[in-house]
Order: C-alpha cells, then sequence, then structure tokens
C-alpha cells in the first residue's frame, strides 16, 4: 500500500468505501504486529523450558555426584600389605578403580559447570537481541503510522483547499458572466433608446428590474457557494485533526507496550542468570567440600592422588581389564592357605571388600551408561536448539 493515501471525492466528503478499505488495511497491519509479538513469545517461552531442562541435569549430575561422595565417605583406605600379595593386587584395582570414578565424577561436574555458564551467556544475549528487535520494531512501526497520518492530513487539507478555489472561481466566473449580459444589454438599449424611446421605456425597466433580480441571485449563490467551501474546509481540517490525535495515540500505546514487554524480557533474563550463577558456585562449594573431606579421610597422600588424577586423564580400558578376568570368589578359595598373620575374620573381611569392588564395578558400568545416554540426549537437545536458531533466523529474514 501506498504510504500517500488520496480518497476519491464525492458530494461534500469523500467515498466512505475508500475510507472503509483503508481502515481495514491498517487494521490488518495491526493484527499481523500482534501475532508477531505472540510468535516472539512462544519463542522466549521455549528458550525458558531449554533452560529448566539444562538444569534438570545438572541436577541430576549433581545428585550422582553426591551419591559417589557418600560411597566414597563410607569406604575406608585399607592397607593390603598383610593379606597376601593377590589379594592386595585385587583390592588395589579396586582402589585405583574407585579413584577413577572420583575423577570421572569430578571432570563431569566441571563439564557440567562450564556448559551452565555457556548456556546462561546464551540465553542472556538472545534475550538482549529480541527485545532490541522488539523495541526496533515497534519505533520503526510507531514512526511510519505517524508519518502516514501526517502524509493523509496533508492531502486532506490541499484537496479542501483546491476544491474551495474551485468553487469560488466558478461563483466569480459565473458573476462576470451576468455583469458583462447586463452590460451588453444596456448597450443594446442605449442604441435604440432614441428610435423607441416611448416604446422602450416599459421595457427597459422591465429589462432592468428582470436583470438586477438575476444579479441578486447570482450574488446569493455566489455567497451560498462561499460559504459551502469554507464549511467544507473547516470539515476537512477537522477530520485531519481527528485522525493526527489517533494515529499519536496508537503509536504511544506501540511503543509503551513494546518497553514493558523489554523491561520484563530483561527481568526474566537477569533472574535466571542469577539462579544459573547460585547453582555454579554451589558445585564449585561442594567440591571444594569434597576435596577437603578426602584430605582429612585418606591425608596427603591420597589428596596428591586425586590431584594427579585431576592432571592425568584416566585409563579405564587398561584398569577394567585385568578385573573382568579375575573371578574374586574361585581366588580366594584356592588361596585356601593360612596367611602368616592372617585370621579367619580377615578373610572375610577380603572377601566382603571383593564383594564391594564388583559392587563398585556394576556402580561404574551403570554410571558409564547413564553417562552415554546424557550425552545422547545433550547432542539431541543441541540438534533442537540449533533447528530453533534456524527457524527463527529464517523468520526473521522473511519478515526483514
Amino acid at each position: 500500500m501506498s504510504d500517500t493515501t488520496s480518497f476519491r471525492s464525492v458530494l461534500r466528503g469523500y467515498d466512505p468505501a475508500q475510507v472503509d478499505q483503508w481502515r481495514a488495511e491498517h487494521a490488518g497491519a495491526l493484527e499481523q504486529a500482534r501475532q508477531e509479538a505472540a510468535e516472539r513469545t512462544v519463542e522466549v517461552s521455549e528458550l525458558r523450558a531449554a533452560l529448566a531442562r539444562a538444569q534438570d541435569e545438572q541436577t541430576g549430575t549433581a545428585q550422582a555426584l553426591a551419591s559417589l561422595r557418600e560411597e566414597q565417605s563410607k569406604a575406608a583406605a585399607p592397607t593390603y600389605a598383610n593379606l597376601g600379595e593377590r589379594i592386595g593386587t585385587i583390592l588395589g584395582l579396586a582402589d585405583e578403580e574407585a579413584d577413577e570414578i572420583r575423577s570421572n565424577a569430578r571432570a563431569d561436574a566441571e563439564t557440567l559447570k562450564g556448559t551452565t555458564t555457556l548456556e546462561a551467556d546464551r540465553l542472556r544475549a538472545e534475550a538482549d537481541r529480541y527485545a532490541e528487535d522488539v523495541r526496533t520494531k515497534a519505533d520503526a512501526q510507531a514512526t511510519q503510522v505517524v508519518e502516514k497520518a501526517k502524509q493523509q492530513a496533508d492531502a486532506i487539507l490541499d484537496d479542501a483547499d483546491r476544491e474551495a478555489s474551485a468553487r469560488r472561481e466558478e461563483a466569480e466566473a459565473f458573476y462576470e458572466h451576468q455583469r458583462a449580459r447586463a452590460a451588453s444589454a444596456a448597450a443594446d438599449f442605449e442604441a435604440t433608446l432614441g428610435q423607441r424611446r416611448d416604446k422602450a421605456a416599459a421595457e427597459f425597466s422591465a429589462q432592468m428590474a428582470a436583470h438586477e433580480d438575476a444579479l441578486t441571485q447570482a450574488q446569493e449563490r455566489a455567497s451560498t457557494l462561499s460559504a459551502d467551501s469554507e464549511r467544507a474546509h473547516a470539515e476537512a481540517h477537522a477530520e485531519a485533526q481527528r485522525a493526527l490525535e489517533a494515529a499519536k495515540a496508537e503509536a504511544e500505546q506501540l511503543v509503551t507496550a513494546a518497553r514493558e514487554q523489554a523491561e520484563r524480557i530483561r527481568r526474566d533474563s537477569e533472574r535466571e542468570l542469577s539462579a544459573a550463577t547460585q547453582r555454579r558456585d554451589s558445585i564449585t562449594a561442594q567440591l571444594s567440600n569434597v576435596r577437603q573431606m578426602l584430605a582429612t579421610l585418606g591425608g596427603a597422600a591420597m589428596v596428591d592422588g586425586l590431584d594427579d588424577h585431576d592432571d592425568a586423564p584416566a585409563e579405564p580400558a587398561a584398569v577394567a581389564e585385568p578385573v573382568e578376568e579375575t573371578d574374586t570368589d574361585s581366588d580366594v578359595e584356592d588361596e585356601a592357605v593360612p596367611v602368616d598373620g592372617a585370621t579367619s575374620d580377615d578373610l572375610d573381611d577380603v572377601a566382603d571388600d571383593a564383594d564391594v569392588a564388583d559392587d563398585a564395578d556394576d556402580a561404574d558400568d551403570a554410571d558409564d551408561a547413564d553417562d552415554a545416554d546424557d550425552a545422547d540426549d545433550d547432542e539431541l537437545e543441541d540438534e533442537d536448539d540449533e533447528d530453533d536458531e534456524a527457524e527463527v533466523d529464517e523468520k526473521a529474514g522473511t519478515r526483514a
């Protein structure tokens, strides 16, 4: 639709059909803007749902880490020097595998902390961009509406001025024509006056009366046309002023609504970012508490071992292979010869420790499976996020 709308002039105004069509087109544009605002609200809801899913995953990982810490606190660091070389080797492998589980848990916690921070930064950036787009579009729409209203008001005033000038010129031409006719009749009368003085006296009086009546009617018609033109000009000016005020009010409402929506989005983003930062600090504090507990229970050697595991990656395949090939129960039965300095209670403790090692293996396998499922879920969610971002970009490009 053109920026300058020109309505067809009819008797004492404009064509109602064109005016109704113009109003319908502007109402459609306003409804489209409202639909776009609703779509933006849905997109913000989807982003919030994604953040909630990430928070749920973080909670699950924190619970798993707490469970591992509890198991570690229950299991003391025994010495196996008095139980025999073979049993000591088996239990040493179990300790190494437990250390590996703790190292993996710490690595998962660090990874989750970094992912949460990146997700919070991304959500804040998207919210800022969305608020800026909404504010920019609202300002542009308001400017466009005001500009169209001004152009239409100018067009209405120009049309009213042209119509008033045309009617005034028409009245002046009619007056001049009647005066010319009266002058011509007077000249004819003066030419024939000498010849038909007596006969033309009455006719002259009648003609003069008729011309005076015609002149009076012409003057009255000119006055009527002038009054009509002034009234039409005043009505057009009042209509243009009403249209301009309505457009300004609509523009102010649009700008106010956009600002309120942008402020609400900013507050929600800041609240979500604060919650994510608190969760990250909580995880960091929990990891510090775990290191302190390990230092208290296991001494400096255990802390140094944890630090070494933090610096160097674990090799699960090399450690798990000997454990899988070892049958703990059968080896304990084959070693029936008493060990020097060992009692039956000590052997029972060794068997119990072997069962604990098997339970740790089962827990490790379950944790590995859960980690694989979580990784698959993360990849699917990343793909969904990329699809959502591509769809948003495509919509933005289409509207632009």
